[in-house]
């Protein structure tokens, strides 16, 4: 993991920019954002700092990888952003410095602005976070197994070691707030924000599978679903925009019981080996939503018979692993490779309950137009897309006769 810290303040990102420009922010969805620099909310962040001091942004993209210069020149020219970047006159970079030089080539008419000093490789700790061992020659830093934490590079390297601060914005237009109620709790939240948002905004939290924040709501999972005084039906809140004096409930008895038939009938069509998937095991991985939800709602057996057909696992990629068998349909490997990669290579396949995700045109992975970016892997809730480095390969086991004395 190339390993990147943030080398210029928030005044010095606004000196380079006039406020008669047209930007857009431009962001990695890989190293960078594990570095806490990148990424769709830290875009959003940024975003809403600019707008509140008066800049005016028209557009955030998100890409898979962004030093990949044929994945960039797609983002570029692709229908749904063309006019956007043909709009632009400001790009600035979230992304490491062989992505802002990419960036460079590809918007060679524009100013395009670099954010973060690139210092080496390193790797992400569960305890520690992102740490640089393998430093650059220029930091005058020697390798370290043990790895350097961000804020001894901050100070050692004089960069920072965290995004942007919110608190060095100005105070956000309240013109552009409103007032709601969440579980008879007031809240504000900004115009244009769903209730999916507005609870994150305000540490709300809502059970979801299929939402993603990078990533164009889809509504498929329903586990969000939320009662909205006034509606006659509980609406999805990852795809409800809020509007003022809204009363929301996300939270209540029949909302949990319905939840909880929702995740049941979800593990129903899911695979259950979650000590052996590089998701569900804790000693692998342990980032299973699936496998988190489940958790928290305390289910412990499905009143639902397995009523999914056993898939045959494609290993064919070079870089992950799809194991349709324990894939929940939520769209969000599809959504991903569409918005994150601009590839369309994946998309959903068969009725009802056979559907499942298919790469190309239901071929096998290495068989499709597949560019190995991994942006289906950091979409997915579950181990279905998994990358191939962190699958399990412990030995067999072997059956063994125990004697009672």
């Amino acid at each position: 993991m190339i390993i990147s810290l943030r080398d210029i303040s928030y005044e010095d990102l606004k000196n380079k920019l006039n406020k008669d420009d047209k930007i857009v922010l431009w962001s990695c969805n890989t190293c960078i954002k594990f570095c806490g620099i990148g990424g769709y909310d830290n875009m959003v962040l940024l975003e809403n700092m600019l707008r509140a001091d008066g800049y005016n942004i028209i557009g955030k993209e998100l890409i898979s990888i962004a030093c990949m210069y044929s994945l960039a020149e797609q983002h570029k020219k692709s229908i749904d952003k063309k006019n956007m970047f043909q709009e632009a006159t400001a790009i600035i970079c979230l992304t490491c410095e062989d992505g802002f030089e990419t960036a460079e080539s590809v918007f060679n008419d524009k100013k395009v602005i670099k954010v973060v000093k690139t210092i080496g490789v390193g790797n992400f700790t569960m305890d520690r976070g992102p740490i640089l061992t393998a430093p650059f020659e220029w930091t005058g830093l020697e390798q370290n197994n043990q790895g350097y934490s961000f804020p001894e590079l901050a100070e050692k390297l004089h960069l920072y070691p965290t995004f942007f601060d919110r608190k060095e914005a100005a105070e956000d237009n309240t013109d552009e707030n409103i007032s709601l109620t969440i579980n008879n709790k007031k809240c504000t939240a900004r115009i244009g924000m769903t209730i999916m948002q507005a609870c994150e905004a305000n540490s709300i939290k809502v059970p979801h599978l299929c939402y993603e924040a990078d990533l164009t709501p889809d509504a498929n999972c329903r586990l969000c679903l939320c009662k909205v005084k006034g509606e006659k039906e509980l609406v999805p809140s990852c795809a409800t925009p809020v509007r003022e004096n809204m009363e929301i409930i996300t939270q209540d008895d029949e909302l949990e019981h319905a939840r909880k038939i929702l995740l049941e009938l979800a593990l129903a069509s899911h695979e259950h080996n979650c000590l052996t998937c590089s998701k569900g095991n804790p000693c692998i991985a342990g980032n299973c939503e699936l496998q988190s939800l489940v958790r928290d709602y305390d289910i412990k057996e499905t009143r639902f018979q397995q009523n999914k057909e056993k898939l045959p696992v494609d290993t064919s990629s070079p870089v992950l692993v799809y194991d349709p068998n324990k894939c929940v349909s939520c769209g969000r490997c599809v959504r991903a490779c569409k918005e994150v990669a601009c590839q369309n290579n994946l998309s959903f396949v068969n009725r009802g309950s056979k559907t499942c995700v298919a790469a190309g045109a239901n071929k096998l992975f290495n068989q499709s137009a597949c560019v190995t970016c991994l942006a289906c892997v950091f979409a997915c809730p579950t181990g279905a897309i998994t990358e191939k480095i962190s699958h399990f390969e412990g030995d067999d086991w072997l059956e063994t006769n125990v004697y009672q004395s």
